[in-house]
C-alpha cells in the first residue's frame, strides 16, 4: 500500500512508518508520481474536496484513471454539500441543541454553507475559520456546551490566513463528473 498526501505534516501524523507492505510519500494527487496503469485500486479520503474547482476535480479523476490498471476501481469518500445547503443560523442552532456530533462535522457544515452556487462550489479555508469565529467567538463556552475538547476545536486555526481552497459540490454533481 502506498499513501500519498501533499502535506508532510499529515503523513508524519497519521503514518506509523514505512515497512515492506506500506509506505507513505509526499505528492500531489493532480500529478501523481506513479506510472500509468500501475495500481489495482485507488482509495481517496476527501480528495475531491481538496481541490477548489470543477476543473481540478476533472483533473483528479483523470489522474486516478491514469494510474489504475485497466478494469480496476477507485473508492472515494466524499464530503458533498446537500442540494440545499444549511444556513449559518440553522447550524448555530443545531450546535446549541446538541445536533452536531463533533467539531469536524461542524467545520464541514460551515464550509458547505459558505460555498457559492457556481460549478466550483469553492471556499478558501480561511473563510471557514473566520466564519466559525464569528459564530462561536468564545471557544471555551462552545467546549463546555458540546463536550468537545479545546484541542479539537483549535484545529481550525491551521486555516488562519491560508489561501488554500476546498470545494464541496453536491453528490449528484460529483457522480456526474466521475462518469464523464
Amino acid at each position: 500500500m502506498l499513501a500519498i498526501d501533499q502535506s508532510a505534516t499529515m503523513i508524519s501524523g497519521v503514518r506509523a512508518g514505512d515497512n515492506a507492505s506500506r509506505r507513505a510519500m509526499a505528492g500531489n494527487w493532480l500529478n501523481l508520481p506513479l506510472e500509468r496503469a500501475s495500481f489495482d485500486a485507488v482509495i481517496g479520503d476527501g480528495c475531491l474536496s481538496a481541490v477548489d474547482s470543477k476543473a481540478g476535480r476533472h483533473a483528479l479523476f483523470g489522474e486516478i484513471a491514469r494510474v489504475l490498471k485497466p478494469g480496476r476501481r477507485a473508492a472515494i469518500r466524499v464530503f458533498a454539500r446537500p442540494q440545499t445547503a444549511d444556513d449559518l443560523g440553522g447550524i448555530e442552532a443545531l450546535v446549541q441543541t446538541g445536533g452536531v456530533e463533533n467539531f469536524h462535522a461542524l467545520k464541514w457544515r460551515i464550509a458547505m454553507a459558505c460555498t457559492g452556487d457556481d460549478c466550483d462550489f469553492a471556499i478558501k479555508v480561511r473563510t471557514i475559520r473566520d466564519t466559525f469565529d464569528s459564530l462561536f467567538p468564545d471557544r471555551e463556552v462552545l467546549a463546555a456546551r458540546t463536550g468537545w475538547s479545546m484541542t479539537s476545536i483549535n484545529t481550525v486555526d491551521v486555516y488562519a490566513g491560508s489561501d488554500i481552497g476546498y470545494s464541496f459540490a453536491p453528490l449528484a454533481m460529483l457522480i456526474d463528473e466521475a462518469n464523464t
